[in-house]
């Protein structure tokens, strides 16, 4: 089951396995990564995506998302390492990628927003 988080900024994906995003946005293919390698990967007993931040692949002018597998969770303080990495990804996103001029404000961004979707959806 997929759970969506509509922030003002970004989507948040929570799925039960790599194909939900694939499922969600009903495409076969984005940034990369496909639907068939998802597939394969998961029969070989992989996770193909633990986590994702990028645009949306049907409209790159809508809100972008990030996507996190609950397969990759392990109940662990990794967990919140997954969290903050794709939560920086994000913060990268909306700052136009401008981390010499941005540094702070995007680490800053990434940790309220990791504090904030773990304290209510993770823990």
């Amino acid at each position: 089951m997929v759970h969506v988080i509509f922030r003002k900024e970004y989507d948040f994906i929570l799925g039960d396995c790599a194909l939900d995003v694939f499922d969600f946005y009903d495409v076969d293919e984005m940034h990369g990564l496909s639907r068939s390698a998802c597939i394969k990967r998961m029969a070989e007993g992989g996770t193909y995506i633990d986590g994702l931040a990028n645009y949306n692949p049907a409209d790159a002018l809508a809100k972008p998302f990030v996507f996190i597998n609950r397969k990759a969770l392990k109940k662990t303080h990794e967990d919140v390492t997954l969290l903050m990495h794709e939560m920086v990804h994000m913060g990268l996103l909306l700052n136009d990628w401008d981390v010499l001029q941005k540094e702070e404000e995007i680490v800053t961004w990434a940790e309220a927003e990791t504090n904030l979707i773990f304290g209510r959806y993770f823990s």
